[in-house]
């Protein structure tokens, strides 16, 4: 990484001279993973990147434990591709004129809002939502464009939040990496209702209560009993079930949704699934209309 003029750079390299001081960022940017994994890679030339090894606000994330460090920037670097990746093929362009909400749903602190809100542009908006109200979120001083709300993804308010971002024009993302149980359901939930793009990484299953324990449904219960029983893998498993949850069509004029599933081999943890959706033009009344009568001639 070349030195911008202003010492912070040399000041990161006087650093690793000493074990001591040196931190998991820092051992990333010199180590040879940097080399081989092109996640890693691509980090390494993110402005977040630069953040992490001189921002003061950064300190938390530059020292966290080096696996669990990668293992996000892994994550984080997935997760934007594919918003990028859907964007383009609806406007042509990642970084277009149409204003972006982004909602990362249970974002932890939340360093794929950080790269989302570089990637996607000034005219991104990144909104983190998680109910841990004790995490250690200094680093949101240093990035205008991410604002983080304690909710829970089940609260009313987030609904409030997507409908207005939604009603606004603005391009509305819902992502959501490793969520746990239920949570994934959920999210699907939201971008059917509100959701231009929807990218997301399910983790673990429901975790399984008797029925009256059940606050959200019924939806994958079960599903490890059907595992043994059919000889297959459960988080495969989980994956199609909520794949197949996925609508056809959204919205009120039954827009045509796209979408896939994708295996990402270089990120860095055994559970790499994605479901990635895209909700196409809206088919308007009138328009409507015109088929039916064409239909009748």
């Amino acid at each position: 990484m070349d030195d911008d003029g202003d010492g912070d750079d040399a000041l990161a390299a006087r650093r690793c001279e000493s074990n001591a001081s040196m931190r998991s960022i820092d051992y990333l940017v010199r180590g040879e993973r940097v080399k081989t994994n092109a996640r890693l890679r691509a980090f390494a030339e993110t402005e977040v990147c630069r953040k992490m090894l001189r921002d003061e606000n950064y300190a938390s994330w530059a020292r966290r434990k080096g696996r669990a460090l990668r293992k996000e920037i892994a994550e984080a670097m997935v997760t934007c591709a594919f918003i990028r990746e859907e964007l383009v093929a609806m406007d042509g362009s990642a970084r277009g004129e149409k204003s972006i909400v982004v909602f990362d749903l249970c974002s932890g602190k939340g360093l794929t809002s950080s790269v989302c809100a570089e990637t996607l542009g000034k005219n991104c908006e990144v909104i983190m939502v998680d109910s841990d109200r004790k995490m250690k979120l200094t680093h949101l001083d240093s990035e205008r464009q991410v604002v983080h709300f304690a909710l829970d993804v089940y609260d009313e308010a987030l609904d409030e939040m997507m409908a207005r971002a939604r009603a606004s024009g603005a391009r509305v993302v819902v992502c959501g990496v490793h969520l746990c149980g239920d949570l994934s359901r959920r999210s699907i939930e939201l971008w059917s209702k509100y959701g231009d793009i929807l990218v997301l990484s399910p983790c673990c299953l429901v975790r399984e209560v008797r029925s009256q324990k059940r606050p959200h449904g019924t939806f994958g219960y079960g599903l490890p009993e059907v595992a043994t029983r059919i000889g297959g893998d459960s988080y495969d498993l989980w994956n199609k079930l909520l794949f197949a949850h996925v609508p056809t069509h959204v919205g009120p004029f039954f827009a045509r949704v796209i979408k896939r599933q994708a295996v990402v081999e270089d990120m860095l943890t055994e559970k790499n699934r994605f479901i990635i959706c895209r909700r196409c033009e809206d088919v308007s009344v009138e328009r409507c209309e015109v088929a039916v009568a064409r239909a009748s001639v």
